[in-house]
């Protein structure tokens, strides 16, 4: 019986499937709506025309997730092949048109061609929840990233006095700005007002940050052009900067709930550097630690591992990789990052590697990559780490 290679282009609401045998030509293609009953109808058709090894998809998110979970539920290999991939992989196939057809072909001969491409297991219902979570989070920094942004370049055309006077990251100003935006408005509101405000809101030296804002307001008598409208939209989105920050906290509060229930999460969380973002984070984008039989794979996914860049004669030539996991990158970035701050142990190994001559970020990348290791012991092993105790000098 021939053997089959089955690629699907995925999209919103349809996909394209595409069939090839082992000789590579192509037995089927279809276009299937995103919907039980045709994507059901589709398997059945597909298996009329031989023994299908594996399917295989070009996107991994909600849009492929009830085609992924009909096949995992009939225990058939499902295989990754990314958008890079797919481009490069169209090369080396006749024709320059792009078309879903053709996507579907070049995916399903990928898949026949290079038996390395990754295999995709079915996500457990915590990992589920936190990628939804975690994606969500995204969203939310983003939003209020924008969103501040634009507030702080509309607070200069009102004051730039108050927008320099405390930091906008804060809660407090936030506070400050939803009730009154121009100068005139903080120095008539006071500074008792404005403290009694940020006590209602449980703000940390309420007293001093309402003095720093009606200090600024007092700098500036005149009124600039477009003060008004201005004020009306810096009131808004300083109240819709609250509200994120409240869903932004919501969502956190979630995410420890869910790391309660895995397994791994305690010994992740261990390590220094790692919070309940990054430890939710590396479960995601590593598939619970189970995508990766060595910590050098992890580290090289990572982009913490050099590649080599040989030719002819010359040998030992070592560079940056260009292609590897960015955002597994920044998670190990910032966890190195933080812990090189705050545990002993990361510290010393840093400051050893800024001595031999490594800056700055080489040398919280070569920390990252020591710290691949520790992590993939520890999970090997199911121990939590144990921060060294701290040194007793006796007494001179």
């Amino acid at each position: 019986m021939a053997k089959l290679w089955i690629g699907v282009d995925i999209g919103k609401t349809h996909h394209h499937v595409a069939a090839v045998d082992g000789d590579g030509r192509l037995v089927y293609s279809r276009r299937v709506a995103n919907d039980e009953t045709a994507l059901l109808t589709v398997m059945a058709e597909v298996s009329t025309h031989g023994r299908v090894v594996c399917w295989a998809v070009d996107v991994t998110t909600g849009l492929s997730a009830l085609l992924l979970t009909l096949l995992w539920r009939r225990q058939v290999q499902v295989r990754y092949v990314s958008g890079t991939v797919a481009f490069h992989m169209a090369a080396a196939f006749a024709g320059e048109n792009k078309t879903d057809a053709r996507d579907a072909v070049v995916i399903a001969q990928t898949i026949r061609m290079r038996p390395d491409i990754p295999i995709l297991e079915p996500s457990d219902r915590l990992l589920a929840e936190l990628t939804v979570l975690t994606g969500y989070r995204a969203d939310l920094v983003g939003q209020r990233v924008a969103t501040l942004f634009r507030l702080q370049e509309l607070l200069t055309g009102i004051s730039p006095a108050l927008e320099r006077a405390v930091d906008l990251n804060m809660k407090a100003p936030m506070m400050i700005l939803a009730c009154w935006q121009t100068p005139a408005a903080i120095r008539h509101a006071g500074v008792d007002r404005i403290t009694a405000l940020l006590r209602r809101g449980h703000v940390k030296n309420a007293a001093q940050v309402a003095e720093a804002m009606v200090a600024a307001a007092r700098q500036q008598t005149v009124t600039l052009p477009g003060q008004r409208a201005a004020a009306v939209v810096v009131g808004q989105m300083a109240t819709e900067i609250l509200a994120i920050e409240q869903r932004i906290a919501a969502v956190d509060d979630l995410i420890a709930d869910q790391l309660d229930q895995h397994p791994l999460a305690p010994i992740i969380g261990s390590l220094p550097g790692m919070g309940n973002l990054l430890t939710a984070e590396l479960l995601v984008h590593t598939a619970g630690m189970t995508e990766y039989d060595s910590p050098a794979k992890l580290a090289a996914h990572a982009g913490l591992a050099p590649v080599s860049r040989d030719s002819g004669t010359v040998s030992g030539n070592h560079r940056q990789p260009r292609r590897f996991h960015r955002r597994l990158r920044h998670i190990m970035w910032m966890a190195a990052f933080t812990a090189a701050r705050e545990c002993p142990t990361s510290r010393a190994y840093y400051e050893r590697k800024r001595a031999e001559g490594k800056n700055h970020r080489q040398a919280i990348l070569a920390l990252a990559r020591r710290r691949v290791d520790v992590l993939w012991a520890l999970v090997r092993d199911r121990k939590t780490f144990i921060r060294p105790a701290p040194a007793i000098h006796a007494a001179a």
